[in-house]
């Protein structure tokens, strides 16, 4: 960062300080950076994450959020499609506990499936899927032909 940008940033932070004081320009620039969060729970998913929304957030956008259960090794794809809607304001229907396989609106779909996480796909987990002819699935499977060749 150049001189002249820390220092538009120093001004700023001094102009909000002197308009607001030394605690709530502190507050807002814990939230900005993620640091210190204010808001009341909204529900709980099947693998224990919890949502939360702000009522009033002095930053546009971030007052709904998740608190992964597992916060070594968090995963976005351990939100479910229901939560995944609410938390991107596709819906402000919160979703229910119990609702494991219920549509967008809670209708129970028959071919709807479980929600799973997708853990490991760097590392390939026996539950990723990988093409016949991926290089992780075996000298054997690899070294195979692609193609043939077409014959009238």
């Amino acid at each position: 960062m150049s001189y002249g940008g820390m220092m538009r940033k120093f001004n700023a932070f001094r102009a909000h300080m002197k308009a607001n004081g030394l605690i709530e320009t502190m507050r807002l620039h814990l939230m900005m950076n993620g640091w210190y969060r204010e808001g009341k729970v909204v529900g709980k998913d099947t693998f224990g994450n919890v949502y939360y929304e702000a009522d009033e957030h002095p930053i546009h956008g971030r007052n709904r959020w998740v608190e992964y259960a597992d916060k070594s090794d968090w995963d976005g794809s351990s939100v479910p499609g229901e939560w995944h809607m609410w938390l991107t304001r596709m819906t402000d229907k919160i979703p229910e506990e119990k609702s494991v396989v219920a549509g967008a609106e809670g209708e129970h779909y028959a071919w709807k499936k479980e929600h799973m996480i997708n853990k490991g796909s760097l590392y390939g987990n026996k539950a990723n899927y990988l093409p016949p002819s991926h290089w992780q699935r075996g000298e054997k499977e690899y070294k195979q032909d692609k193609a043939e060749a077409w014959r009238p």
